[in-house]
């Protein structure tokens, strides 16, 4: 009797359960059918956003593909620009600096000790010192440091000279710990 009475409430517990899972159901297949309509009108508004959203992107790019081709343009000229410096530059390592409080004092000291590299460098006849542009020392300062010093020339043929006799600097006793190597990226 008692398992009677236990399945009976097995049965009704079971009648209750399923009642609700059906009642549940039901309002999800409701909410399914809204929300379907709904995605159906999101969908549509989409298409429309597409449409104008592909018009502004057109006109904006047109807008901005002179400025585009404007800004390539030049960068390729400066790349090209420093490109050609590079060739016409090499870097000095190993050159002892003295502190000049003069900007003026040490820029014509700096060139000096260049081209008396150059010209131990160069043949008796060559005067690839008087070629000289420019020179810059690269990195911070540094009491008793050695920066190199970058070296820029009138002609790459000169720089291409010098790099060729670079290794008489080798047998000089006085700069034998200069190096000379070119101008890299």
């Amino acid at each position: 009797m008692r398992r009677l009475i236990n399945v009976e409430r097995e049965l009704r517990y079971m009648k209750e359960v399923m009642s609700s899972l059906m009642d549940k159901q039901d309002r999800l297949i409701t909410e399914n059918t809204a929300l379907k309509l709904r995605v159906a009108e999101c969908e549509k508004e989409q298409e429309e956003e597409k449409v104008e959203f592909s018009e502004v992107v057109r006109k904006q790019i047109q807008e901005n593909t002179k400025v585009t081709v404007i800004k390539v343009i030049k960068e390729k000229d400066d790349l090209m620009r420093d490109a050609v410096d590079k060739k016409k530059s090499f870097v000095i390592y190993g050159m002892k600096e003295k502190k000049n409080p003069s900007k003026f004092i040490r820029e014509r000291k700096e060139k000096e000790l260049a081209k008396t590299v150059i010209k131990r460098v160069q043949d008796s006849t060559q005067e690839f010192d008087q070629k000289v542009e420019e020179v810059i020392r690269l990195g911070r300062y540094s009491k008793g440091g050695r920066r190199p010093m970058k070296v820029k020339m009138r002609s790459q043929v000169a720089v291409e000279e010098i790099m060729g006799r670079k290794g008489k600097l080798a047998d000089d006793v006085e700069h034998k710990d200069i190096r000379i190597k070119r101008d890299m990226n």
